[in-house]
């Protein structure tokens, strides 16, 4: 008689979890710092969308959420400081709109790049540990119907957890709210918030 599926990812997942935990009690058993260690890492952000209008008011956009995703690299200066710079790319569709005017929507792709420079600090010391953040960059926008770029100063801070699950790996999940200085002809800065995932490979 064949196992259920379901009974076959209940060992899976039992599996995994058993491995965690003994890769967790084994790092324990001696004496672990995440300081002065390096950092590699896959990373992904949500952007969420947002609403702004230009020109006074007689233009609106509207931006829908989308994923971004790309690469980092940091350095634990201690158990509680890391520096950190990622660089992401997605693709942002858009609606540019006339307000109170029917039929005047126009969707439109941006992509988009981001480059941040940020200061995390992990609240504790242990391997479980809440953390705040912050940082500067740049956005680029690039408007693919029109052949325009714009790339705008940037700043973020954000709140959420960082887990070392061995001495080599962790996982860090934030959630972040970007905003950008105006846009050209612009009325309000630009704004977009989401959770951003990143799985850890540190190094000495």
């Amino acid at each position: 008689m064949r196992a259920r599926p379901w009974v076959r990812w209940k060992w899976v997942i039992g599996a995994l979890l058993v491995t965690v935990a003994v890769s967790t009690t084994r790092a324990e058993e001696k004496p672990w710092s995440r300081a002065y260690r390096g950092e590699l890492y896959p990373i992904i952000q949500v952007l969420g969308g947002d609403e702004i209008t230009a020109y006074d008011g007689l233009v609106r956009l509207e931006t829908e959420t989308t994923p971004a995703f790309g690469a980092g690299m940091g350095v634990n200066l201690s158990d509680h400081l890391n520096i950190n710079t990622e660089l992401l790319v997605g693709r942002m569709d858009t609606v540019q709109s006339i307000p109170f005017v029917p039929g005047t929507d126009e969707g439109m792709g941006m992509t988009t790049w981001l480059w941040n420079a940020n200061l995390d600090y992990n609240i504790l010391k242990g391997r479980l540990t809440p953390l705040v953040t912050g940082g500067v960059g740049f956005v680029k926008f690039h408007n693919d119907a029109e052949r325009r770029d714009e790339t705008d100063f940037s700043y973020n801070l954000g709140v959420g957890g960082r887990w070392d699950i061995t001495d080599r790996i962790a996982l860090r999940v934030i959630y972040r709210s970007t905003w950008t200085t105006k846009l050209a002809n612009a009325d309000d800065p630009f704004q977009f918030g989401g959770v951003v995932a990143s799985l850890i490979f540190m190094f000495k």
